[in-house]
Parts: structure tokens; sequence; C-alpha cells
């Protein structure tokens, strides 16, 4: 004969603590519930676990960023100039089918090198307000000696180095993530199984796996020191740039039924 069920009767929830890094819970639940466990302890036991793995990962992607100056009394000159100096320096990047060139920010403004207070002005004496202008070009590749020799080219035309800097390929990042993600995901499977038999169970599966794969950081360029604009450029020689490593972190976390 079945005993009576008591309908206010709470739920018996036992934990069974293990060691790090997992956690296994075991409770009885209702029968709506993804799993059930018996008291005489032949139910079944979720255990989340989680493993991580981390990475130091070549970089591959040099970004190069540099921009034309140009000054003048005459704002329309200063416009003409720079437009001439971008559109050379673009067909100069895409006769380098290695390189990825984009033009970016680009402005125009006026401003007084030696400004006068209107008080101390004299008689008749006007402000001395020129044009200033810049325009720059961003540039991408994995090939690193096809970017430095364009550099080298652009700055030997007038442009001016912005800023230099390594970075990993989104390419790259997803190739070392998916590596990662097997060996965590063995870790977990590994863990679970241990687990199963330090519980005296035969059988384990992973019923929920969530993967988070920690961002990047943004490249930060070195910044290069800006060049008098009073026409004196030396020429420069090619640029260098060495990569580093990017540390890619990627967890794996899952809720894995032991029976």
């Amino acid at each position: 004969m079945r005993a009576p069920v008591l309908s206010m009767a709470l739920p018996l929830v036992i934990t069974l603590a293990m060691t790090a890094p997992a956690l296994a819970q075991t409770a009885a639940t209702p029968d709506t519930a993804p799993a059930r466990i018996s008291v005489g302890g032949s139910g079944e036991t979720i255990l989340n676990i989680a493993a991580t793995e981390r990475a130091q990962v070549p970089q591959d992607l040099l970004i190069a960023s540099l921009r034309i100056e140009k000054e003048d009394a005459d704002a329309k000159i200063v416009q003409k100039a720079i437009n001439d100096a971008m559109t050379a320096a673009m067909a100069s990047a895409k006769a380098v089918p290695s390189v990825k060139a984009s033009t970016g920010q680009y402005y125009v403004y006026q401003y007084d090198p030696n400004p006068i207070p209107v008080h101390e002005r004299k008689a008749g004496e006007k402000s001395q307000a020129t044009w200033r202008g810049s325009q720059t070009i961003e540039l991408q590749s994995t090939a690193a000696d096809d970017l430095l020799n364009l550099a080298g080219a652009l700055q030997e035309a007038g442009l001016v180095m912005n800023g230099l800097t390594y970075s990993l390929s989104p390419e790259k990042a997803d190739e070392a993530k998916d590596q990662m993600m097997e060996a965590a995901l063995a870790k977990v499977k590994t863990r679970a199984e241990r687990a199963a038999a330090a519980m005296s169970k035969t059988k384990t599966e992973l019923i929920e796996v969530s993967v988070d794969a920690a961002d990047m950081p943004m490249p930060q360029p070195m910044m290069m020191r800006a060049m008098a604009m009073d026409g004196a450029m030396e020429k420069s020689a090619t640029p260098v740039a060495e990569p580093g490593d990017t540390e890619i972190t990627l967890t794996v976390t899952a809720r894995a039924l032991l029976k």
C-alpha cells in the first residue's frame, strides 16, 4: 500500500558538497522538473561544473593610422590640398592588394596662431586667423611588410604617422577560441565523470552547456609626436613594428546529469 501524500509537505533537498572546482547538488523536485531523485540514492543528480582555458595568441594584424595636415589663409586651398593628398594616398594603398585602406576623420577649422585681445589691437588691426585642416587614412593587413612599406611611402609623400599597433585578427581569434572550447569541454566531461564515479554512478550526460569568451581589448596604438607644420618635414624611414601576444579567456559552464 502506498503511503498517503501530504499536500503541504515541503520538498526534500539534499546537498552534497564536493571539492573545487565542481559542486554537486541533488534535490527532490516536482514531476515537471527535468530531473528527480529518490531518497534511496538510486535517482539522478544534477552537477553544475565549469572549466576555464587561457591562451596567449600571437598577434597577426598590423594597424596603422596616418594623417595629412595643411593650413592656409584660404579655406578652399586647405580643402583642395587635403583632397589631393588623400586621393593620391588611397591610390597608392589600392595598389597593394594585401592592405585594406579606409579614410578616417576629416576636419577643417579656423584659428589664430597669435591671438590679440580686441582691447589691445591697434586701430585697423585685424585678426591673423588662418585655416587648418587634416584627414586620416587607416591601414590594416596581416602582411606586415607590405603595410610597413606602404606606410613609409606615404610618409615620404607628406603624411604623418598617427599610430602603429599590432592586434589579433578576428579569424585567428575564432580559430583559437574553437580550440580552447574543445579543451574546456573535455575538462568538463572529465570532471563530470570523476564526480559520477565518486558518487557511485555509472552514466553522465551534459544537458546544458554555455560558452563564454572574454572580449579582447581594443588595440592601443602608440601615438606619434605631431611634426611642426612649417613645411620642413624630414624624410622618414620605413616604420618598424613587432607583434606581441593577446590573451584570450574562454569558460565553459555545464549542467551534467549523473545516473
